[in-house]
């Protein structure tokens, strides 16, 4: 096994009238970790509606596109999602871990995309997905809590704020222009001033009985003299009752709705039990957690709600052990999920502006432990998907002979993928968020 993964070690390697007050959406977003099927909104009045004043809309939109990010917890194995399969030294780099050539997926250059793979193969075909060599940072370190931190900070020396929460805090804008779905915000999207909000999945449904929730409707009115903290207390609740009793009789007719088009396997975690799996606990995710959270967001993307951005999660991909089966299923999810999500989006102008992008806090090691598995590593793949991306190749890919402590050495630099988001996405000047100016890359 490799070092302790929780240790730091540094190296020498390189509206309408009478709708919902965002104050009102806010409460429903996150007092109460109930709001998944807010998604089946489809055909419904749109979600813009019930959240911004009319004719505002768009007004904070100078792009025009969305973003999603899909972020792979746990370290996703790159060299096995995207394979070097016709270079000499794959196999004997590898060993056991080495994937059977046959089975790889071919796509060009002597690469091909892990078997299971098949949709995000289709869309490489279609132009639809770039695939970006040997993204990282200098002076790496094997902690998942250090390595994450530096990716969603967006600094090497990591801050609190997120590169998106900063994004959040210089365009003066509300929390509805970011949206995380899982029960809390990611550091991505928490800014100094301005954190994005967190759709939790799940129903929307009230706490305790019929009694229980004549008590909470009593709590939720106020009378004059009250001290501040009841006062903004029943504020609250009153912001509740009002997202339930509006809002509830619709998701409970939409909650069936399925952009993806995809049948989903057992039952998708969600409240306290979709956070482990989500921050990347060592085992395997609930299956269809993935497709469910794209779900969500594609239903609010085809209703046009506001964000611009949102924030996905897959967990599980720590493969100490038994790495085969394992990364087997995890990335038939992302392919499955990923893919449909992609399709769904070309149903519509701004669906057809939105771009998927796939990350993972390092790669593993490039030779497999005595465990059938792979400890951390540096250098990976990013996937980025969509209509607007210019599909192929991106960067440099690592070498297989010149490794570093076992370790993949980055050729990209990770903010360059982010000063190409920021300008060719959201319309702003990458310099502002990332303290840097890295050379954007050309895959939008």
């Amino acid at each position: 096994m490799g070092p302790d993964p929780f240790t730091a070690v540094p190296t020498s390697g390189p509206g309408r009238g009478g709708g919902l007050s965002r104050r009102q959406f806010l409460a429903l977003a996150g007092g109460m970790g109930a709001i998944g099927a807010i998604g089946g909104l489809v055909g419904w009045p749109r979600v813009v509606d019930l959240v911004t004043p009319p004719g505002t809309a768009g007004a904070t939109r100078p792009s025009g596109r969305t973003l999603v990010l899909v972020t792979l917890y746990g370290g996703n194995d790159g060299l096995n999602t995207v394979v070097p399969y016709e270079d000499p030294h794959y196999e004997s780099a590898r060993g056991l871990l080495a994937l059977d050539p046959h089975t790889v997926l071919p796509l060009a250059d002597g690469f091909g995309l892990h078997p299971q793979m098949t949709g995000l193969e289709r869309l490489f075909r279609e132009g639809r997905l770039a695939v970006v060599h040997g993204v990282g940072f200098a002076n790496p370190n094997y902690s998942h809590f250090q390595s994450m931190d530096i990716w969603q900070s967006g600094q090497t020396d990591p801050t609190s704020s997120g590169w998106l929460g900063r994004w959040l805090d210089a365009t003066g804008s509300d929390p509805l222009r970011a949206v995380a779905v899982g029960p809390t915000a990611p550091t991505v999207l928490t800014g100094e001033r301005v954190q994005g909000a967190a759709l939790p999945l799940g129903p929307l449904v009230l706490p305790g009985g019929p009694t229980e929730q004549a008590l909470y409707r009593a709590m939720a009115r106020t009378g004059k003299g009250e001290p501040t903290l009841a006062s903004l207390t029943a504020a609250s609740a009153g912001d509740l009752l009002t997202v339930n009793d509006r809002l509830g009789p619709i998701l409970g007719r939409t909650a069936t709705a399925n952009p993806l088009h995809r049948p989903t396997t057992g039952t998708p975690a969600s409240g306290e039990a979709s956070l482990g799996i989500a921050n990347g606990g060592g085992g395997l995710s609930s299956p269809g957690v993935l497709a469910s959270q794209l779900s969500l967001v594609a239903n609010l993307i085809l209703a046009d709600a506001p964000p611009e951005v949102y924030s996905v999660e897959l967990g599980g991909f720590d493969t100490h052990a038994d790495q085969t089966p394992t990364q087997d299923k995890l990335l038939s999810e992302l392919d499955t999920a990923v893919s449909a999500f992609v399709d769904a989006m070309s149903t519509t102008a701004r669906g057809k502006e939105t771009i998927v992008f796939v990350y993972s806090e390092f790669g593993r090691r490039v030779a497999g432990n005595a465990s059938a598995g792979s400890d951390h590593g540096w250098a990976n793949v990013v996937l980025v998907a969509g209509h607007p991306v210019k599909g192929g190749f991106y960067g440099e890919p690592p070498s297989l002979t010149t490794l570093s402590e076992g370790n993949l050495v980055f050729t990209t630099d990770f903010r360059a993928t982010y000063a190409t988001l920021l300008d060719q996405v959201l319309g702003v000047d990458p310099r502002s968020f990332l303290g840097v100016s890295p050379r954007p890359i050309a895959f939008v």
